[in-house]
């Protein structure tokens, strides 16, 4: 009985060792912006695409999806993204990745709020869905 307490709480203690991390793997490279791909993805049905380009004349507060190839990491917590039109920083919290591994060559989703700073356009993620 002893042993087999010890043996529970042991792979209670370590089972989060194992848990997958997830975040970017700046392994790979993005296709160029005109390769990419769209279509329906399964994202949610009847939601709108925004466009990089766009996110200057939005207000802060915006709820916006955007859908491109994170390029690389910017920041402690920021990455940019590209899509056709072009590039966006982005705010991800380590909760957002969901242990998924996402490297510049895959396509994503991302939902969040736009938010401005001085002449800077962020997007603070708070869905990220890989497509």
């Amino acid at each position: 009985m002893k042993k087999m307490l010890t043996l529970a709480l042991a792979v209670l203690l370590t089972a989060p060792l194992f848990a997958a991390d997830g975040g970017f793997n700046p392994h790979g490279s993005a296709p160029p912006p005109a390769d990419q791909k769209s279509g329906y993805r399964a994202v949610t049905d009847n939601q709108q695409i925004t466009a990089a380009q766009q996110l200057p004349q939005l207000a802060s507060g915006d709820t916006v999806t955007l859908q491109g190839n994170i390029i690389r990491q910017s920041g402690a917590k920021t990455w940019q993204l590209r899509d056709r039109s072009g590039t966006a920083q982005l705010q991800i919290d380590d909760d957002v990745w969901r242990g998924q591994q996402v490297k510049p060559d895959d396509l994503i989703a991302v939902t969040g709020t736009v938010s401005h700073h001085n002449k800077r356009v962020l997007v603070k993620v708070e869905k990220l869905y890989l497509l």
